[in-house]
């Protein structure tokens, strides 16, 4: 077994994939932590703008916190009836496309991908943050903990979803049981200065402005990133998949909306204001059950689960771009299924750009959040304005109550997303938001350029007329020969067998003997069929000389096929490749892409090896 296959496992058959498929309970450790995790920061990120207007503005938590409830409602109703058209996966980006067409499923699209990306980035910073928090003595090594938690991530799923959903499972569930925990005992515990119930549906004294309350409002949605995944990841669920993954992401609602609005409810019960140096998580369980084992345990348990909170993100994002490729949209390479049946170049290429964005943003989670959510919100945005448009077109499979139901929330919820868009590019613009508002735009133009690549690729290779034949190509083998030795004499033999006209090709340099080499072949007299060329070079490097006179060569004989034949010494150990084959592997690179020129790499096994 090699290290591959001992890092990630066995490869596993086609027909063992409903094996690695995950349930109900699986599907949410998998796919809900992102949006779980959220409740580790939301609250706080209202609070945080909130108390710039002052401390009594802190009471529009509650308000604020009750219309993103009401928001994530709407959201698990809409996606749970977009999970039931389209079973295959895809969420936004195909109700995009079958409803308002390729324009909105791009924008949907891309901006899923880069929200993904984002994520992972956000959720490993911010579940470092939360222990370098409760443990100080690890703050020079943040950005060193984060990648190292993105590769363990990628590796555990390249293994597969299953076994990171087991993985998963047990900080998931223990972070739902901590936050509910504390959410009724912070509720119910006796509190001298508690406030009047009364004043929690009473607003105080003094205006907020409405700037204000909408920027808590954009910050605070940050809590319901992730709720799309479960409609883009229907097909790891076991069969039956949709039933399965409507059931998930009900039960995600569930809990989030419990979690989030309790927390939100006990931050107000109990004064918390915005530390820098502590979260509002911690901050209520120090007050709640002092700084003990549940204080500990919950910053252990809320690392944890803002870490994964990425996994979501491993499971998403190479699902997605799996659909878009398949649409042409993205490149080939993610429509690859790795051994472990999963889609490993999207779960390579997710992690070494979150690896890039951790390292270009050092790590610190306040630099990175202005770029999130963005790109979700806009999704959101799409999907619920297109599941109001495709309700209205089917309006007579439906009752006239439901087709009111629906289309009204999918509109208000479409509203309500496209607001945190606005005002999250405006408030943030300046302190990153714009990175995201030009990857946008690029992102999209890119994937317009690869579908355009396809198109114009395959109209090139389409055959109509089945008259065309093959027919023989006359070929001429060139063979580069530095010296008459083993490995010269394989090459020419081999070119001897593929075409009717072989050049050995030598290069002289400037310090050699002129006809030494000339001299030497004669001498040997090899086959008439080898014609001998010597360029001499004023130049180090024999590249130069080599391309120029294949570039002749093809010139002079626009007909013929010229095919390079580069010796390749097969070693024993990887560090002593490095110690051969960089001529040829230059030369491969600079012919590779000339017309009507072949490279042909011809392995030699040297004997003591």
């Amino acid at each position: 077994m090699n290290i591959w296959h001992a890092l990630i496992g066995r490869p596993l058959k086609d027909r063992e994939e409903q094996a690695v498929r995950v349930g109900v309970i699986e599907g949410l450790s998998v796919l809900a932590p992102d949006a779980l995790s959220s409740v580790a920061y939301g609250t706080q990120e209202i609070l945080i703008e909130l108390q710039r207007a002052g401390i009594t503005a802190l009471w529009y938590v509650l308000p604020i916190s009750a219309v993103i409830v009401v928001l994530l409602t709407f959201l698990v109703i809409s996606y749970r009836q977009i999970i039931r058209s389209y079973p295959g996966g895809g969420g936004a980006y195909v109700i995009g496309r079958d409803t308002l067409g390729a324009d909105a499923s791009l924008i949907a699209g891309a901006a899923l991908l880069i929200d993904y990306t984002l994520t992972v980035a956000v959720s490993v910073t911010a579940g470092v943050a939360a222990v370098v928090a409760a443990f100080p003595v690890l703050t020079p090594w943040t950005v060193g903990l984060s990648v190292a938690i993105v590769i363990v991530l990628a590796i555990l799923n390249l293994r597969g979803l299953r076994e990171s959903a087991r993985a998963f499972a047990l900080p998931t569930y223990l972070f739902i049981f901590m936050i509910l925990l504390m959410a009724v005992v912070g509720l119910f515990k006796p509190l001298p200065e508690a406030p009047p119930w009364h004043s929690y549906i009473t607003p105080p004294l003094g205006a907020v402005g409405l700037f204000v309350v909408l920027r808590a409002f954009s910050s605070g949605s940050s809590a319901l990133t992730g709720i799309e995944a479960i409609s883009n990841g229907v097909p790891i669920f076991q069969e039956p998949a949709p039933t399965r993954a409507r059931t998930t992401l009900l039960l995600l609602g569930l809990f989030l909306g419990s979690m989030f609005l309790g927390t939100s409810i006990i931050s107000y019960r109990y004064h918390i204001i915005p530390s820098a140096n502590t979260t509002v998580l911690q901050q209520l369980a120090a007050d709640i059950f002092g700084r003990g084992i549940f204080f500990y345990g919950l910053s252990f348990v809320t690392m944890a689960i803002l870490a994964i909170a990425a996994n979501t993100s491993f499971a998403g994002f190479p699902q997605l771009s799996s659909i878009m490729a398949r649409d042409q949209w993205m490149p080939r390479m993610f429509l690859s299924r790795g051994d472990r049946l999963v889609y490993q170049n999207g779960v390579i290429i997710l992690a070494l750009v979150a690896i890039i964005l951790i390292v270009g943003f050092g790590g610190n989670t306040t630099n990175l959040i202005p770029l999130y959510a963005i790109g979700v919100y806009l999704s959101f945005t799409i999907a619920m304005l297109s599941l109001a448009v495709k309700t209205w077109r089917n309006r007579t499979q439906f009752s006239k109550r439901a087709v009111i139901i629906l289309v009204g929330m999918g509109l208000m919820g479409a509203t309500l997303t496209a607001l945190v868009v606005i005002v999250s590019l405006i408030t943030k613009f300046t302190q990153g938001a714009w990175i995201v508002a030009l990857a946008l735009p690029l992102l999209i133009w890119g994937m317009r350029k690869i579908r355009r690549h396809y198109r114009a690729v395959a109209d090139e290779l389409r055959v109509t007329d089945y008259s065309l034949k093959p027919v023989p190509a006359k070929i001429v083998a060139v063979v580069p020969v530095n010296s008459i030795n083993r490995l010269s004499i394989k090459s020419l033999s081999v070119a001897l067998g593929l075409a009717e006209e072989v050049v050995a090709l030598h290069v002289v340099r400037s310090q050699e003997p002129p006809h030494q080499f000339e001299e030497r072949w004669e001498k040997w007299n090899p086959d008439p069929r080898i014609k001998l060329a010597v360029v001499p070079t004023q130049y180090r490097s024999v590249v130069r000389p080599v391309v120029r006179y294949v570039d002749l060569l093809s010139h002079q004989n626009p007909e013929n096929h010229v095919v390079i034949i580069l010796p390749e010494l097969i070693v024993r150990y990887v560090w002593e490749h490095f110690l051969h084959n960089q001529l040829a592997l230059t030369l491969e690179t600079v012919f590779i892409f000339r017309k009507n020129v072949t490279v042909m790499i011809m392995p030699y096994k040297l004997q003591g090896h």
